[in-house]
This record gives structure tokens, C-alpha cells and sequence, in this order.
């Protein structure tokens, strides 16, 4: 009789961790999304379907709207994600679209009123950079950048880099458009960063180069593009609406993308670097 009492015990104990971690899961939902811009009907789908996974967070990669002095645009944005912001944190980036727009920073209260900046969620640093600004060796912004990753406490888990254009894509975009991996990519390395999100390819896909995921996330809405050509990083290609939802699981941060329809399309776990 003793047996079956101890294995009851195992199996309750067992399924309260499952519900435990479940729990801890759901509670830690950051979500990266890009690439609104004009499919308004496009975006307040996958806003709705952001909302159910109830996020603590929600960032996007730029090209919130299509232009980004119209008045218009922007009350169109707001109107979709007023939802969405009443019970997330919601933090952008720059894209081209927003072409440096003072309604940029007046529709968000950023820190110190800058387009680079970094929050910590979740045990996550997240830092959101410029790729419109100069980020070379001796600008403002690249500086801030160095400063902030030496400055990264131990608490942290993962530090995931946002800004618009990506270092390495197969989309329609030149590969590395702004020019600027050859200034970033040593700094990813050298403070091993775990992994960044760009827009501007509207598609999702999934690279790796140097250990370190660059996840191409710019299906909020913006007409879809298709891959145009082959590369050693990239891993997983889809032309589809969707959004990333992140949760730190143990020592993996799980990485889960859904399109439009809540359907899972890609689904993978980043490793501690630190």
C-alpha cells in the first residue's frame, strides 16, 4: 500500500510544478511584433490576438504607421492598440515610415524622450536602438549603447537588442541597409547578447550568426513580402502576419510565433549566453 501512496505523492507533485511553471510562463509574456504601417484591418487582428495572450509588455520593430507626420496615421494606431496599451507596456521603435516624426515622441513617454533607450522585463534586457541615427564608433548612440551593456546587472537572464533594419535577412531589403553590422555585431558578441528583432522585411524569419538569434518580426500588417534570396544564417522563412511572444522558462527563453489565425508557426529556445 505504501507504493501506490508514494507514487499518488510523485504524480500530484509533478503536476502542481507543471501548473507552477504554466503559471510563471503566462505571467512573463513580452510580445515583439513590427511593420503595422496601413493594413489597419491586418493590425487589429494581431493586436486582438496579442491581447489574449495577455503580455506584460509589448515592443514593436518600427514602422508603426505609414507616414509618420499624418495626424490620421496616428489616431488610426492609437484607436487599434488603445486596448492593448490600457493593460501592456508598450515600447517602439524608429522605422523609416516614422521618419524621425515629432508625433513619434509625442504619442509615447520614453525614457529621457529618446529613440534609443533600454527597459528591463521579465529578467530581460531589452534595449531599443536607432538604425535611422548615426550608431558609429564616436556618436551619441553608440556610446550609450556600450555603456548600457557594460551596465547590465547580474539579475538579468537575456539581453535582446531591438531596432528596425536587420543585420542579416533574405527579404526584399538589401542585406545590412544601413550599413551598420560592422559596429554593432562586435559589441553583440563581445557582452553575448542572445538575440535581436528587426522590422522592415515584412516576413518573419529566423537567423542565426555568432550563437546569437536575429529574428526578422514585420508582420503587423504592412503588404507582405516574399523571400528573395539564400543565406548561410537564415533558418526558417515564412510570409505570413504574426507576432512574437517571449517567456523565460528555467534558463531557456522560449520563443513562440503566431500568425494572425493564433496559429503556431515557428517555435524554438534561446540559451543563456551570460
Amino acid at each position: 500500500y505504501i507504493k501506490p501512496f508514494l507514487i499518488s505523492i510523485l504524480l500530484f507533485f509533478q503536476t502542481f510544478c507543471i501548473f507552477a511553471e504554466d503559471k510563471a510562463v503566462s505571467s512573463e509574456t513580452i510580445v515583439i511584433y513590427g511593420d503595422s504601417r496601413s493594413g489597419h484591418h491586418i493590425h487589429q487582428k494581431i493586436v486582438s490576438g496579442i491581447i489574449k495572450m495577455k503580455p506584460q509588455a509589448v515592443f514593436h520593430t518600427g514602422d508603426l504607421v505609414n507616414d509618420g507626420f499624418s495626424l490620421k496615421d496616428w489616431d488610426i494606431f492609437n484607436k487599434i492598440t488603445s486596448r492593448l496599451v490600457k493593460t501592456a507596456e508598450f515600447y517602439p521603435a524608429l522605422g523609416n515610415h516614422e521618419a524621425n516624426s515629432y508625433l513619434f515622441f509625442k504619442n509615447f513617454d520614453l525614457p529621457d524622450n529618446k529613440s534609443w533607450y533600454s527597459v528591463e522585463k521579465a529578467n530581460i534586457h531589452f534595449i531599443i536602438l536607432d538604425s535611422n541615427a548615426n550608431i558609429s564608433k564616436d556618436s551619441p548612440q553608440h556610446r550609450w549603447f556600450k555603456e548600457d551593456l557594460e551596465g547590465i546587472g547580474g539579475a538579468v537572464k537575456f539581453v535582446v537588442v531591438i531596432f528596425h533594419h536587420p543585420l542579416f535577412s533574405t527579404g526584399i531589403h538589401l542585406e545590412d541597409e544601413k550599413r551598420i553590422r560592422q559596429v554593432i555585431e562586435p559589441l553583440l558578441r563581445l557582452h553575448k547578447v542572445e538575440a535581436v528583432f528587426n522590422g522592415h522585411n515584412h516576413a518573419y524569419e529566423r537567423s542565426k550568426h555568432n550563437n546569437i538569434y536575429h529574428i526578422t518580426t514585420g508582420g503587423g500588417g504592412a503588404p507582405l513580402h516574399s523571400q528573395r534570396r539564400r543565406g548561410p544564417e537564415s533558418q526558417f522563412f515564412v510570409k505570413a502576419y504574426h507576432f512574437c511572444k517571449l517567456s523565460v522558462v528555467g534558463d531557456k527563453l522560449q520563443v513562440e510565433v503566431f500568425d494572425i489565425n493564433l496559429k503556431l508557426i515557428d517555435k524554438f529556445h534561446i540559451s543563456k549566453r551570460r
